[in-house]
């Protein structure tokens, strides 16, 4: 019979004693006290324990906390930012995944707050496509379309949109059949004038809703300037230019980047955007902090729907960290 016990025994009794208290504590919920006079320790050396055993590994604590609201973040950035309403979620996962989180936010959103007879007009983007796909129901609104398309993702155009939004609301709605940039505003007028497409632009003044996506030019995280010439980007890009929203370029202090430009789009102008009462933007990732900073400038969303990586993330520079 050996008459003391080896260091490797001493060891893992060691670590069988932390995950014994461990696990009373954490999964049988046992009080501290309790643990002490069953394993005849001392509370104290239970605490010193518990603490241990998370240091070392034993125990690890996960909070499943995807799309759940942050309130607090949530007050802090819309202050920050001067907005009507602010929505933080907590965001987990890939980038699909988090849109899919900060879609299922919008569309609660929506489908809680418009109200009969408003209108309601929709912009593109994989984070509205999101939104629309996870609407359950809306109030019977009007539903329109803000831009034109832009080549890309079939389920991402803003036709489609507007298509699965109104089908939700039951109301009328009025879609643009037009891209929406073209080569020249020569062609932009053409194409405003046909009937179709003047239908839904005799609507932009008259939409109390408008739900909009925001691309970021720094770091690039934006379909636009994916469907754009090389020389508009290359212009717009020395022209400042940090964002777009609705087809609209816009620089870091909020200003526009080129009125001759949007003269080319199909789209609501940044005058008839601006005078909407609300605007939500639906955005995510700490990429496109400064885009949404520039939108806020620049009076072109009243709201906003997005994660917690890019609340934290605008508030730093906000606060010159």
């Amino acid at each position: 019979m050996r008459a003391q016990t080896s260091i490797g025994e001493s060891a893992v009794a060691d670590r069988a004693l932390l995950g014994m208290v461990a696990r009373l504590y954490y999964l049988e919920d046992l009080p501290r006290v309790d643990i002490a006079e069953r394993l005849g320790i001392s509370r104290f050396k239970v605490a010193r324990l518990l603490t241990r055993a998370r240091e070392e590994g034993v125990v690890t604590i996960a909070v499943h906390d995807h799309g759940l609201p942050d309130p607090l973040l949530s007050e802090e950035l819309r202050i920050a930012l001067g907005l009507q309403e602010c929505h933080v979620v907590r965001s987990h996962g890939t980038r699909d995944n988090v849109r899919q989180q900060l879609g299922a936010a919008a569309a609660e959103v929506l489908s809680t707050t418009l109200s009969d007879d408003e209108v309601l007009g929709l912009t593109w983007g994989r984070s509205l496509t999101a939104t629309t796909s996870q609407l359950t129901s809306l109030p019977r609104v009007t539903v329109v379309q803000l831009t034109g398309f832009v080549s890309g993702e079939m389920g991402a155009s803003p036709v489609e949109l507007v298509r699965e939004a109104s089908q939700r609301a039951g109301g009328a709605v009025y879609p643009i059949f037009s891209p929406l940039f073209v080569k020249d505003a020569e062609t932009a007028d053409s194409l405003k004038q046909h009937p179709d497409i003047q239908q839904a632009l005799r609507l932009f003044p008259q939409v109390t809703t408008a739900v909009v996506s925001v691309g970021s030019w720094n770091p690039p995280v934006t379909q636009v300037r994916e469907v754009l010439a090389p020389d508009d980007v290359a212009h717009a890009t020395a022209l400042g230019c940090v964002a777009d929203v609705a087809g609209i370029l816009v620089r870091e202090d909020g200003s526009l980047v080129d009125p001759e430009f949007q003269r080319r789009t199909v789209s609501i102008s940044h005058e008839e955007l601006h005078a909407v009462p609300r605007v939500m933007a639906v955005a995510g990732g700490a990429e496109k902090a400064q885009a949404i900073r520039a939108i806020a400038k620049a009076g072109l969303m009243t709201s906003l729907v997005t994660d917690h990586a890019l609340a934290e993330s605008a508030l730093a520079a906000i606060r010159g960290e």
